[in-house]
């Protein structure tokens, strides 16, 4: 069986564009258990996807664009409380 550290390393990247790294943190904040927390650390994780993706500031309404990819990373699974509403999964 392999150990944890083996299963997250070879996990599917949702958004691949986004790294590992990122999906380390979404996921990570999905076990916060503090609203504000979360929210703040939801915050934050959008700051570093706008900042790993600077072209996205040309794209009309890009924060929308940047919540609804954290949601996608998150699998639609997270509680936060989010500028705009959550995508569907479809």
């Amino acid at each position: 069986m392999l150990n944890a550290d083996v299963r997250l390393a070879l996990e599917k990247l949702i958004l691949p564009e986004y790294g590992r790294n990122i999906q380390k943190m979404v996921n990570h904040i999905k076990t916060i258990e503090d609203r504000e927390e979360r929210n703040k650390a939801a915050r934050t994780v959008i700051g570093v996807m706008g900042n790993l993706n600077p072209h996205l500031r040309d794209v009309p309404d890009f924060q929308h664009k940047l919540w609804d990819q954290l949601f996608i990373i998150a699998d639609f699974n997270l509680d936060v409380d989010s500028p705009y509403p959550m995508p569907s999964k479809e």
